[in-house]
């Protein structure tokens, strides 16, 4: 009784382990790219797109977040980040409050910052491309 009792234990920590993996696995896969910026609550504004981009530096990754205004930059921040590896994956910024948090599933982040008056703000984008 007690070895069935270790072989469904051993078989459901084994499960775990695989369904971590493989989020992982997607997470790390499809994290560097370009992702558009999408409206949360129908607040389209014409003209100002919000692109996000994330590459590689190191054992670190570089995001730029950009605001285009007609197509034309006019806003650029570039920080560097770590990547967790715990929930479903995630950067966070060295030295800063600015959270990038994936799903793999539908291929979107969200990025989560800390305005200066203490409020969170979300934005959504969804990946266009890997570069």
């Amino acid at each position: 009784m007690k070895l069935n009792t270790l072989i469904h234990d051993l078989r459901l920590a084994i499960k775990i382990l695989l369904h971590f993996g493989k989020q992982h696995h997607a997470t790390l896969s499809m994290m560097q790219g370009m992702y558009v910026r999408q409206p949360l609550h129908n607040e389209m504004i014409a003209g100002i797109d919000t692109t996000l981009t994330i590459k590689p530096d190191g054992c670190l990754y570089q995001v730029t977040r950009t605001v285009y205004i007609s197509n034309i930059p006019e806003c650029e921040e570039t920080w560097l980040a770590t990547y967790g590896w715990h929930s479903n994956g995630h950067l966070i910024e060295i030295g800063g409050d600015r959270y990038c948090i994936f799903d793999a599933a539908s291929k979107s982040m969200y990025l989560e910052i800390l305005t200066e008056q203490g409020k969170t703000m979300i934005e959504l984008f969804i990946k266009i491309s890997k570069t």
